[in-house]
């Protein structure tokens, strides 16, 4: 009896050390401050690099996709990607007589440009039911402006449509007025493609390239394309000449995936559907639902923007591909 009373204690004594060891480890633990947050180099877009996330603009200013949106009450913004359906975009919700934002607001001729409060004008009265308010939010300078007559807390526009996603969300909007971000997406190789054929015969654009009229697409895939990573370098605000890294695409896919209005420019009647819920069109609406069908089924309309991709089509595994 002494013999097994003794071998009990000295169990218990054991277990009371093994408890009492654990409780030191799970001290430490508590009084151990965690290592701090690395963060990338650009501080006005800092993202905790140790955890999936999103970025702060979005985090912050942008309504998650669980919340049901209000349109009463809520402005979205239109990421216009270049030579990925931006212009059918703006072409739909000027028909649909909704209230946009981008350059055409201080266009001269309408005599709004030098307004310093927030203005909404029919730029084409009788010809067309869109209106415009007067900043220019096609570039950061203009969005800057756009800032500071309070834009958004205006309340005055619908849809702001800018390719300066990043800087537009950080400035436009703010804890108390959040939003939703519409994007319309195309292939990188289509997207190229078409910018390649698109720059040397539209005359009218800043970046008119004449002289690739006597290049073909493979040397400008060789020696002319300047364009690496496009999307990723937008939405993490880094320069044309910086180097995107595979943290960057990591969160940039996670910043999409969590708060973006996903559309495909090849499936454009779901893509304007989606966009159209956000927006709070009425599609049984008889003039409304003119306007889609002549974007998304019309000759002149999702095949004249397609157009470029049909008829300049490069096969997947191809050399210029």
């Amino acid at each position: 009896m002494l013999k097994n009373s003794g071998i009990r204690s000295a169990a218990v004594v054991n277990i009371i050390i093994i408890l009492l060891a654990a409780i030191g480890v799970l001290i430490r633990m508590c009084t151990i401050l965690p290592s701090p947050p690395i963060y990338n180099v650009d501080q006005t877009h800092r993202v905790l690099l140790d955890e999936p996330t999103v970025y702060p603009w979005a985090r912050n200013h942008i309504r998650p996709l669980d919340v049901i949106p209000d349109p009463s009450k809520e402005t979205s913004i239109f990421w216009h990607i270049p030579k990925s359906g931006g212009t059918a975009v703006k072409t739909l919700y000027e028909c649909l007589g909704t209230t946009l934002a981008n350059q055409v607001g201080v266009d001269p001729k309408f005599n709004y440009q030098d307004k310093n409060e927030v203005i909404a004008f029919h730029p084409w009265p009788g010809i067309s039911r869109a209106s415009y308010v007067n900043v220019d939010t096609s570039s950061k300078p203009g969005l800057n402006r756009a800032r500071k007559m309070g834009l958004v807390p205006s309340g005055l526009v619908d849809l702001i449509i800018t390719s300066e996603v990043s800087h537009a969300v950080e400035n436009l909007f703010d804890e108390s007025h959040k939003g939703h971000i519409l994007a319309l997406f195309r292939h990188p190789v289509d997207r190229l493609v078409s910018k390649f054929f698109y720059l040397r015969e539209a005359t009218w654009e800043p970046q008119y390239r004449p002289q690739w009229k006597n290049i073909n697409i493979l040397e400008f895939a060789k020696n002319k394309n300047r364009e690496n990573n496009y999307v990723v370098k937008k939405l993490t605000g880094l320069r044309v000449n910086d180097m995107a890294t595979e943290e960057d695409l990591r969160i940039a896919m996670r910043t999409i995936k969590m708060r973006f209005v996903v559309g495909l420019l090849d499936e454009m009647e779901e893509s304007v559907r989606r966009f159209n819920v956000v927006m709070g069109i009425d599609e049984t609406d008889k003039e409304n639902r003119e306007c889609i069908n002549h974007l998304v089924h019309d000759s002149i309309g999702a095949k004249n923007y397609n157009s470029d991709a049909r008829l300049h089509k490069v096969e997947p595994g191809s050399t210029v591909w």
